[in-house]
């Protein structure tokens, strides 16, 4: 299955046209995104799923058709099933304006025990240990989410929202493909 990624950052193409160009079946989303950047992505009659991230303000999900996954399984055509896990780790923000979802590890552990097993994990914020910055609260991932891939195993596990240094971008944990994308990403899932 071919898949268009989308994450965190303004995107300079037509995400619908790009979709279009390489024949994707799929449309991801993973979260801090722009309804401007995305909204072509209504027009697209293929599937679409997709998590919020920590900085959307807006049901942009809704406006475009595209199917929520933060705690649920979708299965898709392919034999390929799909759940999600939204928002990051809670931290003190600065701004006082509204923003996305964020929960704290003891929330995140609570909420990950409904989330059901899938082929793919889409989340905004990656599981602790996984292309994270422990050292940046903004950063930190999920501890419930490590356990539960430990647990479950996804083949695949698509995140954004950090910022970790090129060469040292984990791919790998265990079994499960990982994936990290800002910005645009095509990628073949099997």
């Amino acid at each position: 299955m071919r898949v268009l990624a989308i994450a965190d950052k303004p995107l300079y193409v037509d995400p619908a046209k790009l979709a279009v160009r390489h024949d994707v079946d799929l449309v991801v989303t993973l979260g801090d995104l722009q309804p401007s950047w995305i909204e072509t992505l209504e027009r697209l009659r293929l599937p679409k799923v997709g998590v919020y991230g920590n900085h959307d303000e807006e049901p942009y999900m809704d406006w475009f058709a595209i199917d929520n996954l933060h705690l649920r399984r979708l299965d898709l055509q392919r034999n390929l099933s799909f759940c999600g896990f939204e928002g990051c780790v809670t931290y003190r923000r600065s701004s006082t304006g509204r923003v996305g979802p964020s929960y704290s590890q003891k929330q995140a552990r609570k909420l990950v025990r409904k989330l059901p097993a899938a082929d793919v994990l889409v989340c905004h914020c990656p599981p602790e240990g996984v292309n994270d910055d422990p050292e940046d609260p903004a950063h930190m991932g999920y501890a419930a989410l490590r356990t539960w891939v430990d647990k479950y195993h996804p083949r695949w596990l698509l995140h954004g929202h950090v910022h970790p240094n090129p060469g040292q971008i984990m791919d790998r944990v265990g079994d499960t493909r990982v994936v990290y994308v800002s910005g645009l990403k095509i990628l073949e899932l099997d």
